[in-house]
């Protein structure tokens, strides 16, 4: 049977090897194989190279074939892989003398040499390595000076950066524009860029969004970048760049660009006008552009109510009537002027014409204007405000007729607004100043009437409490060391409330005795009204002349008008004293059997959260203990002040 198979194999070996051997010259050919003639048989195209089919090694030969079974000799045997162990092997020179193995033929080698290219892969990546093919793009432009064009001084030339992370190297490039007139491509070649000042040079750290770089003297900003640009710096660098920038516009680009719609829209106008100008002057018809309008809302008007707040001083709110004639959207502005209002009887404040939003004058006839905006349907709703020769006028109502046509043409239901006429206030004239001349009184007098009246005078109280004067010992509580010794006598006269100081001698006081304030009538600072008897008590402060007194004591006389009068007077009223002391009720049952002293009754009533003055004290120790200012005595019989509060009901 091997036989038979190797027969079988060098039969169709035969063919095969035949078809692949070229043919000789002088064979019936169409052409000839002579050099420059070709041939179009195909039989030339074939390879002619036979692959080795024996290898011999001093192990000794062997074939080369993939198994018994394979169809060609050339056909390559299986590879043997390549492993570190065969490497070991190999590095020893005596492997030519195993005979354990055959040798490996030139194919294999050539085959394993190949599978081993470009498979080993290093722990730490070179940069040529893990960077082969990235590319950091970024946007920049720089200004280039124009010399000697009056259209513009200077030029924005946009370009490209590139930064090879392979290398570290950088490259410049101008995108070509077509008929520029300047040279563009490549502005800088690919090489590493150095610093100014020679401090190194550019690495992927050095390049941000909105930085300049100068690159041999000339400044690029860059203003933007890619997007595997944008993410290298986040994955790499944790950092998030900026948003990208607009380059400048120069004179030439902006020149370029096509008109605003604005402009366009205003050369359109200009155009149209001097267009029905020319038509009207060669004798056309002038073009009615709202006739339709007119057929369709000819006397069909928009009725609103309106005010103006005047802020001035004398200023009120303003009353006007607003017409809107749908026919040709004008506007008309009526005043609604109530009965005696005092202002002259104009009754149109805007006469009828198209109101503009934007008022504007015109100083020099012929030059340009802007656009006119009117006033539209739409503008006018009630509560909002309307512009007229700088009026804020405010729509409050409308009419019936308005309110359906709101709802029909825009299905909008106007609304109504309450107004609430301010409150008048009567602002009441303050009078003048004392001229110096007289009394207080006088000077008034003068201000009340034409022929000034002297003040009327209380002759009862003149007559009664004539030559009746209330004394109060005082002294000076100006913090100044040299007036604590000094002594007053603040007297007040009842018949017309008149006060007067005089101070007493003491001795080495280098103060004379006499009058220190003198009679009339004086104004007391804490109330701004003339002094009266009730404000003078002993333990009170009053300040005449701009001096602070301290009352630190009264006359017999003076006592005893308070006592008979306590509802002028409530320092001495003694239920009402009383009344206080409700909470000192424990504090006197305790003290029942003994005399408390007035310091010390004032003390323990603050204690308890009670304020007592001097007074009050003198008016209880008066009535319920003794009070002898020549002496030095002044206390108050617990048992008399608790027998009392259960007389008056005091609880």
């Amino acid at each position: 049977d091997a036989k038979k198979d190797c027969q079988a194999l060098s039969t169709e070996a035969k063919p095969i090897a035949m078809a692949y051997t070229p043919r000789s010259a002088r064979t019936n050919m169409a052409m000839p194989l002579l050099p420059g003639l070709g041939n179009n048989s195909g039989s030339l195209t074939a390879r002619h190279n036979k692959s080795q089919g024996l290898s011999y090694a001093l192990g000794g030969g062997g074939s080369t074939f993939r198994s018994a079974g394979s169809a060609l000799v050339g056909d390559k045997p299986d590879m043997p892989k390549l492993d570190l162990s065969t490497l070991q092997q190999l590095q020893d020179p005596f492997h030519r003398f195993n005979m354990s193995v055959r040798s490996a033929t030139h194919d294999e080698k050539a085959a394993a040499k190949e599978s081993a290219r470009n498979t080993y892969k290093p722990a730490l990546l070179p940069a040529w390595l893990k960077h082969d093919g990235q590319v950091l793009k970024f946007d920049a432009y720089f200004q280039e000076p124009v010399h000697e064009n009056p259209k513009e001084t200077f030029r924005i030339r946009c370009c490209s950066i590139m930064f090879y992370l392979e290398d570290g190297t950088m490259m410049v490039s101008e995108t070509k524009v077509k008929n520029s007139g300047i040279p563009q491509g490549t502005f800088v070649k690919r090489h590493r860029l150095p610093k100014p000042g020679g401090s190194g040079f550019y690495t992927y750290e050095d390049l941000r969004v909105g930085v300049t770089l100068s690159i041999y003297n000339r400044s690029f900003r860059i203003c933007g970048c890619d997007d595997f640009t944008r993410h290298f710096y986040e994955a790499t660098m944790n950092e998030s760049m900026q948003e990208n920038e607009e380059p400048p516009l120069d004179n030439f680009k902006a020149a370029s660009l096509p008109d605003s719609e604005e402009v366009v829209t205003a050369r359109k106008a200009m155009m149209a006008e001097s267009k029905q100008y020319s038509n009207v002057a060669l004798g056309g018809n002038r073009r009615n552009e709202k006739l339709q309008q007119y057929l369709e809302n000819d006397r069909k008007v928009l009725r609103f109510q309106c005010y103006w707040a005047d802020q001035t001083k004398y200023g009120s709110h303003n009353y006007y009537i607003l017409h809107y004639y749908l026919a040709d959207d004008s506007i008309e502005l009526l005043e609604n002027l109530p009965r005696n209002a005092g202002r002259d009887p104009y009754p149109t404040f805007w006469r009828r014409n198209p109101l503009r939003k934007n008022p504007y004058v015109n100083q020099v006839p012929g030059t340009v204007e802007p656009e006119a905006v009117y006033y539209s349907p739409e503008d006018l709703i009630v509560g909002d405000t309307v512009s007229v020769i700088g009026r804020d006028i405010v729509l409050f109502d409308c009419d019936d007729f308005t309110r359906n046509f709101y709802r029909s043409y825009m299905g909008y239901e106007q609304d109504s607004m309450k107004i609430e006429e301010p409150k008048l206030t009567h602002v009441k004239l303050s009078y003048p100043p004392q001229n110096g001349f007289g009394s207080e009184e006088d000077s008034l007098a003068s201000c009340l009437r034409l022929v000034p009246r002297p003040p009327r005078r209380n002759v009862q109280k003149l007559l009664v409490d004539a030559d009746k004067v209330m004394r109060f010992e005082a002294i000076m509580v100006n913090d100044v060391e040299e007036d604590q010794n000094r002594r007053f006598i603040v007297g007040i006269f009842l018949a017309d409330d008149s006060v007067c100081v005089w101070e007493l001698k003491q001795r080495n006081s280098g103060h004379g005795e006499g009058k220190f304030a003198s009679k009339s009538k004086k104004k007391n600072p804490a109330t701004g009204k003339w002094f009266k008897p009730s404000d003078l008590f002993v333990g009170g402060i009053v300040e005449i002349n701009s001096v602070p007194f301290h009352l630190v004591g009264a006359d017999e006389a003076a006592l005893h008008r308070m006592e008979e009068d306590p509802e002028q007077f409530p320092v001495a009223d003694v239920p009402l004293i009383l009344g206080k002391l409700s909470s000192l009720r424990e504090y006197l049952q305790s003290k029942s059997a003994g005399k408390l002293l007035c310091p010390d009754f004032q003390s323990a009533a603050k204690e308890y959260g009670v304020e007592l003055v001097d007074h009050e004290l003198i008016t209880l120790a008066r009535q319920y203990g003794e009070y002898d200012p020549s002496q030095n005595i002044a206390y108050v019989e617990a048992s008399s002040v608790l027998t009392a509060m259960t007389q008056w009901g005091v609880e």
